[in-house]
């Protein structure tokens, strides 16, 4: 519109510069053909030709202006088109090539090939506790660092957030792609340091060859992300394509679309799972599990939907039912049997990062009249990588009056100063630790942690008793409850409920004397 706007401008003053120029000529023949120069008139005649001379100056430079104006709104246009290739063709964050541009080098011959899709882990958990700049400065290193360690030969291109792309031409050997992984891998894993922070990175590399496994070249990027799907799940996270991943994929999809539905369609179920406690018969506490029965495929396990609603970011609201559920049926439970209910629920790293979650969280309190202190909220070790992000919202629902438990401790990123800071009630050692137990041998580890925990004033859970051994070395210790199939299996809600009832018409009221009667009734109400 402005450059249209302009030559109207420039156009426009050279026409009235004719129609002037027009005029004037007219006068000087008038001038001329009727009145004598001279005295006054010879001066007017002298100004009309001054006048003319200065007019026809004007109109022979406008011309040029107009050619200038040309040549700076073509450059102007090359520098648009010029940005606009750019955007079209590149990444913004690291500048290397993005989809659209290596699919038209892939298509540019049929010669053998490979593309390999290098996926970056704990990227997003990065970026929650860090922030965008440090995630984005990772990618700029990482990239750099690829371009440092690839041969020119290799196009190194970026998809997705969390995904670099290699394109290797005349090299589709399968030997030869696996020992060039193991360094790339070697190499992409090596300690990024950023202001005050090392992080160590783990890669997925998900690869497709052209044209056995991949008939059409333009193929080959898809199919290596399917391939970098299943990657994910092997020790060497590391994984060629095969057709029948396209298949699976397309099976996830549904199964993707079938779980959006069945929050709707109240095909979620709780189950739960008791916690004995070894130090007082008062309490009964409870795990929330949930529980997805498809209406064809019948119970699926959390292991293979919960991992696919962290992915689709259906966990907010799979999460948020699930606590809100859990508050009302231990608020119900708690009415029918007229004793004090614990309930602990497991929180997603989205789900607590999600606007607002201290909110919902007190709404959901006041709306099922559950009292704070029956609530204990569980979290991850992995969730408070960095506790800049973590404390305040922690910090926000202890204010809530609900506790804070520190679930699966020992897998990993356990850090003894982190610890100390967090505002936690609660501390869940991983099955892994009481796997081996033998109640006539010292376990020094696990007696470690529930001696440290009892220094920090933690409450201490153990998980994951299946064996009488395990059960008498806890007992014996300073662990405060436990939990596990020796216990109960989880156990559907409708059941805990029924089991409630029957023992309130047998015995007309729930009480516990002694410690044995209180595992005899935890026994009874999750059987």
């Amino acid at each position: 519109m402005g450059i249209n706007n302009s030559y109207f401008y420039w156009f426009r003053n050279k026409l009235i510069y004719i129609l002037v120029s027009i005029i004037l000529i007219t006068l000087m023949i008038f001038i001329l053909l009727n009145i004598q120069l001279t005295g006054f008139y010879g001066i007017i005649f002298s100004l009309v030709i001054i006048a003319q001379i200065w007019l026809i100056s004007s109109v022979k430079l406008l011309p040029q202006d107009v050619v200038q104006k040309l040549e700076d709104t073509e450059k102007s246009l090359k520098k648009a088109e010029k940005e606009k290739h750019y955007l079209t063709y590149y990444d913004d964050i690291t500048k290397l090539p993005n989809e659209r541009l290596l699919l038209e080098k892939i298509r540019e011959n049929t010669t053998e090939k490979a593309v390999l899709i290098i996926e970056i882990n704990r990227l997003q958990a990065i970026k929650s506790s860090m922030g965008y700049s440090c995630s984005n400065y990772l990618l700029k290193m990482i990239a750099e660092r690829l371009r440092q360690h690839l041969s020119s030969d290799y196009l190194i291109g970026k998809l997705h957030e969390d995904q670099f792309v290699l394109l290797i031409e005349n090299h589709n050997d399968p030997s030869f792609i696996e020992s060039f992984c193991s360094k790339l891998t070697e190499i992409m894993t090596q300690p990024y340091d950023i202001q005050d922070y090392s992080f160590n990175i783990s890669i997925n590399i998900g690869i497709s060859l052209y044209p056995e496994e991949v008939k059409a070249a333009e193929n080959l990027i898809k199919s290596a992300q399917l391939a970098v799907l299943e990657a994910r799940n092997t020790p060497e996270h590391l994984s060629f394509y095969k057709p029948s991943m396209l298949l699976k994929r397309e099976e996830k999809l549904k199964l993707e679309n079938d779980l959006y539905k069945a929050v709707q369609n109240n095909e979620l179920h709780l189950y739960y799972q008791p916690q004995l406690n070894l130090k007082t018969k008062q309490l009964i506490s409870m795990e929330a599990l949930v529980r997805w029965k498809h209406p064809e495929k019948g119970l699926i396990p959390p292991s293979d939907f919960i991992p696919l609603a962290e992915e689709s970011g259906l966990i907010v609201p799979v999460g948020k039912w699930v606590l809100e559920t859990a508050c009302r049926q231990t608020m119900e439970l708690q009415q029918l049997i007229q004793r004090p209910i614990k309930v602990a629920v497991n929180l997603s790293l989205k789900q607590l990062f999600h606007d607002n979650f201290v909110q919902v969280v007190e709404n959901i309190l006041k709306m099922t009249k559950l009292s704070p202190e029956y609530l204990q909220l569980e979290i991850t070790e992995s969730m408070t990588m960095n506790t800049r992000d973590v404390l305040p919202i922690l910090h926000d629902l202890k204010k809530l009056g609900v506790s804070i438990a520190l679930d699966d401790f020992g897998k990993g990123y356990s850090s003894l100063a982190y610890l100390r800071d967090l505002p936690i009630d609660c501390l869940k050692i991983d099955r892994e630790f009481v796997k081996k137990v033998d109640e006539n041998a010292q376990e020094p580890l696990l007696d470690m942690i529930i001696s440290m925990a009892k220094h920090l004033n933690l409450q201490v859970v153990a998980e994951g008793i299946e064996k009488m051994e395990q059960f008498n070395y806890l007992v014996n210790s300073e662990c405060d409850a436990i939990q596990g199939f020796l216990i109960s299996k989880p156990t559907p809600f409708e059941n805990v409920k029924d089991n409630c009832k029957r023992i309130i018409a047998e015995y007309k009221t729930i009480q516990c004397n002694i410690q044995s009667h209180y595992y005899g009734l935890i026994k009874e109400i999750f059987k």
